[in-house]
């Protein structure tokens, strides 16, 4: 481990009771409820089916910026990145959320699911590189998402 991912992971675990509080307050995007069948009704006292859809969440805090965007790390010094990640089939929800004065103050919960299939991953997305010249991003503006219907919730930004 780095030393500039240990201070990247400390300063995002400071912000996790409230990561784990958005997300307990979305949970009606990760499961699913429907009414049973009148059968399910009389023979197996079931009035409803839950089904729990769940997966693995992915979560970025962006430090105090003006930009609302949604950017993965396409590039890393020829290492595997976030989005070679997502490319195999890893996550499922995305959590991506910003800060004002070191407080997350915005955010947007991702069905990455619908992401791969208007084909946001694909290699021929532009990638903007960091000053450092090591470090690359795709970048996907939260309206090009919301057209996708990639958005399923949001704080009010």
């Amino acid at each position: 481990m780095t030393e500039a991912f240990k201070q990247n992971w400390d300063w995002q675990l400071q912000h996790i009771e409230q990561i784990k509080s958005i997300i307990k307050s979305q949970a009606m995007h990760i499961i699913k409820v429907e009414v049973s069948s009148p059968e399910d009704d009389m023979k197996h006292a079931t009035d409803l089916d839950v089904q729990i859809l769940g997966g693995r969440v992915a979560v970025r805090i962006r430090r105090d910026i003006r930009y609302r965007d949604l950017t993965i790390r396409a590039v890393n010094n020829g290492k595997k990145t976030e989005i070679h990640k997502l490319r195999e089939g890893y996550g499922d929800w995305y959590l991506y959320a910003w800060t004002t004065e070191n407080k997350v103050s915005d955010w947007i919960l991702v069905d990455i699911s619908i992401m791969r299939l208007n084909n946001c991953f694909t290699e021929t997305r532009p990638i903007i590189m960091n000053k450092d010249g090591c470090t690359g991003f795709v970048t996907y503006s939260i309206g090009e998402l919301q057209r996708f219907n990639a958005v399923v919730a949001q704080s009010d930004f």
